[in-house]
């Protein structure tokens, strides 16, 4: 190709895009305000950069996810938080909605489609149904089926051991910077934490929630991360490195500890449970009987029982045992009272296919006072804050009111789904295969779980924390493939 070939396919072709670019963020800087402005022309250099550059900018959403809470604590920098947004869409356009206009769209294993077509429609008609407000029924709206795209971005990505392996130190290196961030926050930004009464020592107590504002999201991302760590660990070889690995899952249970959060204890035995249970089946199960293995199950069960009632009678955990189901405990009487106002007024029918989305603020007595103009001049503090009187601290009550019995059971086939797809045989698959598959198989159980004492479908990082995994186990899987076909 000669230079002015080149200079007029490229060149051009770029300083056309980059002049339209700049005109339109001159047009709202001077029309309606400067820092719109800023943030359309930053945007846009975004999306063209992760269109031409979609593996690294997965690794930029990896990084920023965790970090992008930080930015909301003022009126001015709180509108940069939607960079998430232009990478997720950049993403699913880049890597599936072209590739398919042009029907060049690579063949993946997309295990979870049908569940997410019904749900995005489900979504949709709820929208429209919404009875307070058909503004904020958009918003939650777009919290649902924005981050859906993005396990379609994530899927259809290039995938190979390599790739794998950097997505892999991407996020531990930024979970490094999120845990030294909680370690500055314990010892010199106290007046930050999150505090919570101890039923064991009658004091409040702060917690830690790092850079992602409150500890029960902190604590969700240091459980998925200790949970990847257990992952390199049960896979990891020679013996040096395995111990290096269980190691730093030690070093990262203290962080979840300081976050007092049951749903977050909770979420890690069980995560590490369901583990520990799929890497034994797989290494074991073909090298004894059936009965030999449930015998097996059935008295680690009864260890673990008895463990728990022993630990409850005979020392403080008991305490904090007890107050997962005592209804005396101050959280406990706020999810029953959100429980009672929300199930109370519904009909049969609303049971069956939900309120709309946004109906919980009428139940909870709480005001919806968004505006359009508040989106259209970037006020993201009082949209922020109206989203944020949605939550009720239990997922799966707020789906039943908003999406009814239908929308419950549309999330419990996506489940269903992503464990079939992360349990299957991994004696097929590479070493970084069986990583990512048992991780996603704890990461489902730890996400199950924690979704009865927060919202977590509805809050960044958790929601796209979801889809990225589960469209990583998608890989995995189709990695699988490629391997049988060689």
């Amino acid at each position: 190709m000669s230079i002015k070939s080149w200079w007029q396919r490229e060149v051009q072709a770029s300083l056309a895009w980059i002049i339209i670019g700049g005109l339109v963020a001159a047009f709202i800087a001077l029309f309606f305000s400067w820092q719109l402005g800023f943030f359309c022309l930053l945007f846009m250099a975004t999306a063209w950069w992760v269109w031409d550059n979609p593996e690294p900018g997965f690794w930029l959403l990896i990084v920023l996810a965790p970090l992008l809470p930080m930015l909301k604590i003022t009126q001015t920098i709180g509108t940069a938080t939607l960079i998430k947004d232009v990478i997720i869409l950049t993403l699913f356009m880049r890597q599936f909605l072209w590739p398919l206009i042009k029907q060049t769209l690579p063949y993946r294993r997309a295990a979870l489609t049908a569940p997410i077509v019904w749900l995005v429609i489900w979504t949709i008609i709820e929208m429209v149904r919404a009875d307070n407000g058909l503004l904020l029924g958009v918003l939650r709206a777009r919290d649902i089926i924005l981050y859906v795209l993005l396990y379609f971005g994530v899927l259809y990505l290039p995938h190979s051991k390599k790739l794998m392996k950097q997505r892999l130190y991407w996020l531990l290196a930024t979970s490094l910077v999120v845990y030294l961030q909680g370690v500055y926050q314990w010892w010199w930004a106290m007046d930050s934490a999150v505090l919570r009464f101890d039923p064991v020592r009658q004091i409040w107590i702060p917690r830690i929630s790092s850079t992602l504002a409150h500890p029960s999201i902190f604590g969700q991302y240091a459980v998925s991360i200790s949970l990847l760590v257990a992952a390199l660990a049960a896979y990891s070889k020679p013996a040096g490195k395995r111990a290096g690995w269980l190691l730093l899952w030690l070093m990262s249970l203290p962080f979840i500890w300081l976050t007092y959060s049951r749903a977050v204890w909770i979420g890690l035995v069980v995560g590490i449970g369901v583990m520990v249970t799929n890497w034994g089946a797989t290494g074991v199960a073909k090298k004894i009987s059936k009965r030999t293995m449930l015998k097996i199950v059935i008295g680690l069960g009864v260890v673990g029982v008895v463990g728990v009632i022993g630990a409850s009678r005979f020392t403080p955990i008991g305490l904090y045992v007890r107050s997962f189901v005592d209804p005396r405990y101050a959280s406990n009487r706020e999810r029953l009272e959100f429980m009672a106002r929300l199930i109370a007024p519904m009909t049969n029918w609303e049971a069956m296919v939900g309120q709309g989305l946004g109906d919980v603020l009428v139940q909870n007595f709480r005001q919806n006072d968004i505006e359009l103009y508040d989106i259209a001049v970037g006020n993201s503090r009082d949209v922020q804050l109206t989203k944020n009187r949605t939550l009720v601290d239990n997922q799966y009550l707020k789906t039943g009111v908003e999406m009814g019995l239908t929308g419950l059971l549309l999330y419990g086939w996506i489940y269903w789904r992503f464990l079939r797809t992360g349990a299957v045989d991994m004696k097929k698959m590479g070493r970084e295969g069986k990583i990512i598959s048992l991780w996603g198989v704890g990461f489902l159980a730890a996400f199950v779980v924690q979704a009865f004492f927060i919202d977590i479908w509805d809050i960044w990082p958790t929601n796209a924390m979801f889809w990225i995994v589960a469209g990583l186990v998608g890989a995995s899987s189709q990695m699988v493939l490629i391997n049988e076909k060689k």
